[in-house]
């Protein structure tokens, strides 16, 4: 089997955590097949879109490169889209897509037997106007199913990528049900993984003796940051504790600290930007417990992560975190209701020595951890082919 991945989102040099479950579900994939002796490669098409009159900040930077990261063949390329022509620019990325990957095929001097596709905006819907038969499969991560972020002439193509392809998956059960009215066939849950880095370099670590919240995103509305800071200052009127929010860009952090001390918190906040993978971890670790409020999301790989390392949850209903959140690992509560919130946070603290640690973590280990999902897109593949 030759596979290749074709992602619709990617890191890039200044922003090195986008789409970073694409390159780890590849990269345990690769890991996957050579541990369990079977004959296969995995090639990687990683695209970026941006908007025309950004092209002159590109002038000088290759349009196509190709390297080797962790082992797998990894092109790299940027499509310009074009403003208000929705139909055209999706005629033109279906013919980017088709040269690219011919390319990808020299280049490599791969026969691609299987392509798995993640996302219909904008590589689902470009494969399948492209002409191309290489069969695919196609997991959906995006929220913009959630937030009408569909476009009309999109919407109208949705049916014929989910229907040729060979199966249809989505990360979470909410997802499904939203884009299982596009598909004729039904819709599987196939979580993101979970990467599973030595435990033994957190096990000696011990949880900080004050009461943690931690959280971990950039984008403020999106993640519900600001209802948090809003719940948290009405629980530090009953209870005592630090709030702790990383990933944030500069000025995400100024407009936090902003609200902080309009609420005259500041002192129980702890702001931080870009923090590497392997500290997220020692960060949840050290935590007592990680929330993440979100008003859309899909999955919340933060959230298994945080199971990973046996910290309890507080996450929001969204049809991503309903999926694997139960009360033997957290609190859930509605999208955008702060009192809801409030009432988590001091349940949370007060009935806090109910949550086994242990049980946590192993329900992580049975549930995200590389080979239980390589197991699953392993079976997928087989089935496809």
């Amino acid at each position: 089997m030759n596979l290749l991945i074709i992602p619709s989102w990617y890191d890039t040099p200044d922003n090195p955590v986008r789409g970073i479950f694409f390159k780890e579900q590849a990269q345990a994939l690769s890991e996957y097949f050579k541990a369990n002796n079977i004959v296969a490669t995995v090639t990687i098409l990683a695209l970026q879109q941006y908007n025309i009159r950004e092209a002159h900040l590109y002038k000088n930077v290759p349009k196509i490169t190709v390297s080797q990261e962790a082992g797998i063949t990894t092109i790299r390329s940027r499509f310009f889209h074009i403003p208000k022509v929705e139909e055209i620019n999706l005629r033109r990325g279906a013919a980017f897509l088709k040269k690219l990957i011919s390319y990808a095929g020299k280049v490599t001097g791969l026969e691609f037997s299987l392509i798995h596709i993640h996302s219909v905006q904008f590589s689902g819907i470009w494969y399948a106007l492209s002409g191309l038969k290489i069969p695919y499969v196609i997991t959906e991560h995006s929220s913009a199913f959630f937030r009408n972020r569909i476009g009309k002439t999109e919407k109208k193509y949705l049916p014929l990528v989910f229907d040729n392809a060979r199966h249809v998956i989505a990360v979470g059960n909410g997802l499904a049900q939203k884009i299982q009215p596009y598909s004729r066939k039904n819709v599987e849950v196939v979580f993101n993984i979970v990467k599973d880095v030595p435990f033994s370099e957190f096990e000696h670590l011990k949880q900080d003796q004050r009461f943690i919240f931690f959280s971990l995103g950039y984008d403020i509305k999106v993640k519900g940051f600001d209802i948090l800071i809003n719940a948290f200052s009405k629980y530090l009127q009953k209870e005592s504790g630090v709030l702790m929010l990383g990933g944030l860009t500069e000025e995400s952090q100024k407009l936090l600290k902003d609200q902080a001390q309009s609420l005259g918190i500041q002192d129980n906040l702890i702001l931080m930007g870009r923090i590497e993978h392997n500290e997220v971890y020692k960060l949840m670790k050290q935590s007592s417990c990680f929330v993440l409020p979100s008003r859309f999301e899909t999955f919340g790989i933060v959230l298994a992560e945080s199971m990973y390392v046996g910290r309890p949850v507080i996450a929001s209903r969204t049809g991503g975190p309903d999926s694997f959140v139960s009360g033997d690992t957290g609190i859930l509560v509605e999208p955008g209701n702060e009192e809801q919130l409030v009432d988590a946070l001091i349940e949370m603290k007060e009935n806090y020595s109910k949550y086994n640690q242990e049980q946590i973590r192993k329900y992580a280990l049975n549930t995200f951890t590389a080979n239980v999902i390589c197991d699953k897109l392993n079976k997928i593949y087989e089935n496809t082919l």
